[in-house]
């Protein structure tokens, strides 16, 4: 036994100095990984950043301009410790307290810095016409949304309806809130005209995941090659661009007959055959392979995948 206690030290002591001389030969190159390990942490804390992608990407915010940003949920996921990377956070509309070149501050009800990745500012004076698709909030509560104008006679304050609303086929179904909100005025300054085959907020795309499937999400921001990402039940995500498409806006390349691709719960795996197109409410009816019947928005059916 005493011979084992004797083996053991040695051991542990050898082990030390070859610790202690690899260390010190980072020293003398200049490169004390220890050092360089808490230099990183300092500056990006995985804990509230966990994501593979820049804290900012260069935007330009301006003290109090109206925002979009995920500030209750992402501060309470913080305060909490929980995973951020599974916890659903959903975008508000606040407005900025303070700009910076990283982070910046939104107030509600106190105070709080968010990472500039995850704020979409709104600009102001923004004009829409009949059929642009556009980013906002759901004004009649909240969440982030986008929307297709139904009428521009006030294009500061167009009428629209949303399409991250449910459509169903019974125009009467007490989950058709597309129908209930039809029509519905946005305020001025509080949305983003958004463009075809633009990588901007707000844009839907298709991004292939580990399985080969194309997952379903609206674009938060983007660099030259990944995507950040909101994705299902709301969670934040970083995919390489060069996985992901941009789900086309324009629904006149539809028509019945067509074969495309469809959203089913959290991705474009699902096989529909086109039944109808409403180019005018930006949705389309589609029957998938058993004979089910459902309308889809726009963003929600695609020819462009594979």
């Amino acid at each position: 036994m005493m011979k084992k206690l004797i083996l053991m030290a040695v051991i542990a002591t050898s082990m030390t100095a070859m610790s202690c001389a690899g260390n010190s030969e980072n020293n003398a190159n200049g490169t004390d990984s220890a050092a360089a390990e808490q230099t990183a942490a300092a500056e990006v804390d995985p804990a509230a950043w966990p994501w593979d992608f820049p804290q900012s990407t260069g935007e330009q915010l301006t003290d109090g301009q109206l925002v979009l940003a995920p500030y209750t949920y992402y501060k309470v996921a913080i305060d909490d410790k929980e995973d951020l990377t599974r916890k659903g956070l959903i975008f508000y509309n606040t407005n900025l307290k303070k700009a910076g070149a990283q982070k910046s501050v939104v107030n509600f009800k106190e105070d709080y810095e968010l990472p500039n990745s995850l704020i979409i500012g709104i600009p102001e004076g923004a004009t829409a016409k009949k059929g642009d698709i556009l980013l906002t909030w759901w004004q009649q509560g909240s969440g982030l949304r986008r929307a297709i104008v139904r009428d521009d006679s006030n294009p500061a304050e167009p009428l629209v309806d949303y399409l991250d609303s449910r459509m169903e086929i019974d125009p009467n179904s007490p989950t058709n809130f597309a129908e209930k909100y039809a029509n519905s005025p946005l305020k001025p300054n509080s949305f983003i005209v958004l463009h075809d085959g633009q990588w901007e907020p707000g844009v839907q795309v298709a991004c292939k995941n580990s399985r080969g499937e194309w997952d379903a999400a609206k674009l938060i921001k983007a660099t030259d090659d990944k995507v950040l990402v909101l994705g299902f039940s709301d969670r934040v995500a970083v995919y390489p661009k060069s996985d992901c498409k941009l789900i086309p806006m324009n629904s006149e390349g539809l028509k019945p007959g067509d074969k495309v691709k469809g959203l089913f719960v959290a991705t474009y795996n699902e096989e529909y055959t086109v039944d109808k197109v409403d180019t005018e409410r930006g949705r389309v009816w589609v029957t998938n392979d058993r004979g089910q019947q459902e309308v889809k928005s726009v963003l929600e059916v695609t020819k462009v995948l594979d």
